[in-house]
């Protein structure tokens, strides 16, 4: 049934386009007027006219000198910011290095350099130990003790235990820095030192206006352990004191 109602609906639909059909004539192709279609941007009034811009006729030529010169300075600016970089971390290093840095001194030379810039005191302190001036300061941990380079002398003051190898008349080396050494503080250790005869032995040191802090105590019998600058110190004031008593005894001798 369905079927049916539908065929039924194709054939009204048929009957009413069939006289419209037959009224239709057929186009004659030499009649019809052509269409003549051309581009707008070839046109001089109307490329005028459009706001469309108009394609460049002319290819561009590319300049590859110019595009070098471009890539070579880009290049050359990124070297300079890399080295830039990289010198300014190595000198940041070398100032954070610079700060670290101990020097082996003798007491001539860390005298010399306290006097110059107090505030870079930090030193290690390499010479002899003057004999019998080791003392243990009474109810303290602190022990002192002379450095000598038999020209200077500079006292030093260490908290803790001496190694073994400490002697007197031997070479040691102590790490610390120079402090000033003011009148209160002499004044008592007199008092502390005055019935035995270390004072006396350091009383050349305690003259001066500073004194070395020890933070640790280095020390070896055989003289190798010194560092080599100090060892030719020593030993070129070693001479130098040889030559003034030779000098001396010449004189005398001249003169009697």
């Amino acid at each position: 049934m369905a079927a049916r109602n539908a065929l039924l609906k194709h054939l009204r639909v048929y009957a009413t386009a069939l006289p419209q059909l037959r009224n239709f004539q057929k186009i004659d192709p030499s009649k019809v007027t052509p269409t003549i279609f051309f581009n707008h941007h070839q046109h001089p009034t109307l490329r005028f006219l459009s706001t469309r811009p108009g394609r460049s006729t002319r290819s561009k030529k590319r300049d590859i000198g110019a595009r070098a010169r471009q890539l070579q300075n880009r290049r050359l600016w990124t070297y300079a910011l890399t080295i830039s970089c990289i010198a300014g971390f190595i000198v940041i290093v070398l100032n954070q290095f610079q700060d670290q840095l101990v020097f082996y001194v003798t007491p001539t030379e860390a005298l010399d350099k306290y006097t110059s810039d107090p505030k870079k005191s930090k030193f290690r302190l390499g010479g002899l130990v003057l004999e019998n001036s080791v003392a243990q300061i009474p109810s303290s941990p602190e022990i002192q003790f002379v450095i000598t380079d038999l020209i200077n002398d500079i006292l030093v003051k260490y908290e803790g235990s001496l190694p073994d190898l400490f002697r007197e008349g031997h070479s040691a080396v102590v790490e610390g820095f120079i402090r000033p050494l003011n009148e209160e503080m002499k004044k008592k250790e007199k008092a502390l030192l005055k019935n035995t005869s270390k004072f006396g032995v350091s009383e050349k040191a305690r003259t001066l206006e500073c004194y070395f802090a020890a933070t640790e105590v280095l020390a070896k019998h055989d003289e190798k352990y010194m560092p080599a600058e100090v060892a030719n110190a020593i030993e070129k004031n070693k001479k130098f004191i040889e030559e003034n008593e030779k000098n001396g005894k010449n004189a005398a001798s001249v003169k009697a």
